[in-house]
Parts: structure tokens; C-alpha cells; sequence
């Protein structure tokens, strides 16, 4: 739940605009020593998303007491992407995107085939190992 509310403050933060609606899947690694916890994954939930109806997917890798989050967004409407507050813009592997470090988290969300993906992990490095 905290990275839902994370996710949202972000984009309030940013200033939403809107978001877009595709049903395609984001182009990600599992790092080595990861594994998906399918009894964690989320597929095709309706949600609200910044006031608009919403589909979240929601996967999590594990490696011991480490994990990594990937949480997509498919909605209605386009948003701007703009940095603010303590985020800032920045690229990974070629994605374009908003990248925070909150506590001992980091945070990087990018547009991705008209979706929005949200990568949550306990390093940059690994960000870069999902995203290469």
C-alpha cells in the first residue's frame, strides 16, 4: 500500500495531466538471484488512479530479504512527466523518466508503450539490471 500512495504523491508532486490507455506489457529483466513471487503478483486490477478508472499489473521480484516492485498503469488520459520536489529527471537504459530516492528506496517511473511503469528497488544498480 505505501508504494501505491508513494506512486500517487509522485505524480501529484509532478503535476498530473493525464494518463494513456494501451494494454502492453513493459520491457523488463529479472536481475540475477531474483524470482518473481507469483503469490505476489497482481494481474488486471481495476483501480483508481488520480481520480480516473485504471488497471494495475503488479509484479515482485525476490532475491533473500530484497525485492523489487514493478507496478504498471493503464488509464485514460496522458500525463506530463515533470520533475519536482526531491525527484528529478533522469535516464535509464534509454527510458526517460522521473527517478526519486526515498529512505532507502529508489524510485523510477517512465512512460512505456503508453503506459506508466514504476520501478521500486534497494539500489539504482538494480534499476539498471531490470531496465538493460
Amino acid at each position: 500500500m505505501n508504494k501505491k500512495i508513494f506512486l500517487v504523491a509522485i505524480f501529484l508532486i509532478v503535476g498530473a495531466l493525464s494518463l494513456a490507455a494501451v494494454s502492453a506489457n513493459p520491457s523488463v529483466n529479472t536481475p540475477n538471484g531474483f524470482e518473481i513471487n507469483d503469490n505476489l503478483t497482481v494481474k488486471e486490477e481495476k483501480v483508481q488512479f488520480l481520480g480516473m478508472d485504471a488497471v494495475r499489473t503488479v509484479v515482485v521480484m525476490e532475491n533473500g530479504t530484497d525485492n523489487i516492485t514493478i507496478t504498471t498503469f493503464q488509464a485514460e488520459h496522458d500525463m506530463d512527466m515533470s520533475a519536482s520536489g526531491n525527484s528529478q529527471a533522469k535516464t535509464i537504459h534509454g527510458k526517460e523518466g522521473i527517478y526519486q530516492k526515498n529512505d532507502d528506496r529508489f524510485v523510477f517511473i517512465y512512460k512505456d508503450q503508453g503506459q506508466f511503469v514504476q520501478i521500486d528497488s534497494p539500489s539504482e544498480k538494480l534499476i539498471e539490471e531490470v531496465l538493460s
